[in-house]
């Protein structure tokens, strides 16, 4: 999968034949996921290039810094997953003062077809793009047959009478709704990030902990969790884990939410490393104990009764 990161640098020619799917496509949920198949199945019925056309960080972090929308899905793993799907290229570009000033118009005839070569166009069918959100599926529909030989609107997909959203994900999600969420998505939320140093405690009671980042990502509640872990990329092997989100109270006074992952039988380092988290199964509350000696002894139990979900439900 070719990734473009600037317009300028890269150009599409006739011969690609190219379909565009437009979108942020955040969370690359199931009806993400409809849209992504359908520009695939249309670039591969006129032997052309499946394109994404997507941004890197969410249009809110410019127009509305101030209440910013945290993100189910940031775009290293965004890439990833698309390129999981088949995507022949993705293109993904910065959201900055100058994007959003772009007319639909102009975004029409410079962008899709000036630099893209787009020969068809897929979204959703709530899409709007350009200055002020001015252009929609209608304007594009009316630009078929002559600018782009076909533009298909991808129907929404509901869900117990809602529509698949990330919105409604973003809801679940804060709500600890985990099963909800997988069935939404089509598979276990995932967080990513990089490791970063902690104070090293994990270390010193014999459980490990790898320190996650996860930036503006959205981060289920407090709790623990039994999770899967690979380093980097979705093609490498997981390992399974026990992961703790909160304040740590049996040792920390101060209400700072930190992530901490113990990866079983794993004796690496991994500082400075991204990791991708599957979400597996909520465990338990997060709870403060009278010593290390007390935590020592819920952490094994923790990790049995994963092991043991595991075991039962064939993850």
């Amino acid at each position: 999968m070719i990734e473009i990161t600037s317009l300028e640098a890269y150009s599409f020619t006739e011969q690609d034949q190219v379909v565009v799917a437009l979108g942020f496509f955040d969370g690359i949920h199931l009806a993400h996921q409809k849209i992504v198949a359908t520009c695939i199945a249309r670039a591969q019925a006129r032997n052309g290039k499946s394109v994404i056309f997507t941004f890197q960080n969410h249009p809110s972090s410019i127009l509305t810094p101030d209440r910013s929308t945290r993100l189910l899905t940031p775009y290293l793993l965004k890439l990833q997953l698309l390129e999981s799907m088949g995507v022949d290229a993705v293109i993904g570009v910065l959201f900055d003062i100058p994007t959003c000033s772009i007319s639909a118009a102009n975004f029409i005839n410079d962008v899709l077809i000036g630099r893209l070569r787009a020969k068809e166009i897929v979204v959703g069918y709530n899409f709007a793009f350009g200055k002020g959100r001015e252009g929609n599926v209608h304007m594009l529909k009316a630009c078929e047959s002559d600018q782009f030989e076909r533009v298909t609107i991808v129907d929404r997909l509901m869900y117990e009478e809602q529509p698949i959203s990330s919105t409604l994900i973003r809801g679940k999600l804060y709500q600890g709704e985990l099963s909800e969420v997988h069935k939404l998505l089509g598979r276990s939320y995932q967080l990513f990030g990089q490791v970063v140093r902690g104070n090293g405690r994990g270390k010193t009671i014999g459980f490990p902990t790898a320190n996650l980042n996860v930036g503006g990502q959205i981060v289920p509640p407090n709790g623990v969790y039994g999770v899967r872990v690979r380093e980097e990329s979705l093609h490498q092997p997981p390992r399974l884990g026990v992961m703790n989100i909160g304040v740590v109270p049996t040792f920390e006074s101060k209400e700072i939410r930190s992530i901490e992952i113990h990866i079983l039988d794993c004796h690496e380092n991994l500082y400075g490393k991204n990791l991708i988290v599957d979400i597996l199964y909520y465990l338990r509350g997060e709870q403060k104990f009278s010593g290390p000696p007390q935590l020592i002894e819920q952490i094994q139990k923790d990790i049995a009764v994963f092991r043991h979900q595991i075991e039962q439900g064939g993850e």
